[in-house]
């Protein structure tokens, strides 16, 4: 496996160049969040530069390589929570660090703000990843599946 250069960029008014490739890649799969993205986006959702919602993009060899938001938790209103959504990785990028960089990108962010961050994994490689990432399954029956406590 060789070295990639990984490049992490907050995404702020615009979607970046490749995202309509990204999502069409993320749709062959069966996921729908990025549409979710694209609407939250054109609503203007992330064009400020306060320190929530953010959404950071992942770049290699100068191309679009995944995406990764994070947001206020919309099902838990805890002051103390914040939420990691919509990531996703090209299939041709995964394991090569890029949801690494995004995940440690949206961590740090995250614990900027809050002392617990959330997720909902989508399926097995997505659980399998978040806790190799070092999040706890949550069983709470909550619109969560994973927790991170600083």
């Amino acid at each position: 496996m060789t070295s990639t250069t990984i490049q992490i960029v907050r995404v702020s008014a615009a979607l970046p160049d490749g995202f309509e490739a990204l999502r069409q890649e993320a749709a062959g799969e069966d996921y729908a969040f990025l549409d979710r993205l694209a609407e939250e986006v054109a609503r203007g959702d992330y064009a400020s530069d306060a320190d929530l919602p953010v959404l950071f993009a992942a770049f290699a060899e100068g191309e679009l390589a995944g995406l990764g938001a994070l947001t206020p938790d919309p099902y838990d209103p805890e002051p103390d929570l914040a939420r990691l959504r919509h990531l996703y990785v090209r299939p041709a990028r995964r394991r090569h660090g890029v949801g690494r960089a995004i995940a440690a990108a949206l961590i740090q962010q995250g614990f900027a703000v809050a002392a617990r961050l959330s997720l909902r994994a989508a399926d097995d490689r997505a659980t399998a990843f978040w806790d190799a990432e070092g999040f706890r399954r949550d069983p709470s029956g909550a619109t969560r599946t994973h927790l991170l406590e600083r």
